[in-house]
C-alpha cells in the first residue's frame, strides 16, 4: 500500500487511541476484506499487501489471538 492516508485511516486514527502501525493494518484489513469479500484469513493475506503472504498470514493471525479491542471505547 502507498504511504497515503486512505478515507479509513484518517478515520480510525481520530476514533481510536492505537500505534499507527495497528491502526494502518486495520485499515489494510478492511480494505482486504471488502476487496476478497470473504473473511478467510488465507484469502486476505494474499490481497494484504505486496509482502510474502505466509507473513501477512502470520499478522492476521497476531492481530486477532493477540490483540484486545475494547468495543466500549469512546471518545
Amino acid at each position: 500500500m502507498e504511504d497515503k492516508n486512505t478515507v479509513i485511516d484518517l478515520q480510525l486514527q481520530t476514533s481510536l487511541p492505537w500505534h499507527k502501525a495497528r491502526i494502518t493494518f486495520l485499515d489494510l484489513l478492511i480494505i482486504s476484506l471488502i476487496r476478497t469479500h470473504t473473511v478467510n484469513y488465507s484469502i486476505n493475506a494474499v490481497n494484504l499487501t505486496d509482502r510474502v503472504t505466509c507473513s501477512n498470514l502470520r499478522r492476521i493471525q497476531r492481530f486477532f489471538s493477540e490483540f484486545i479491542i475494547d468495543f466500549d471505547l469512546s471518545n
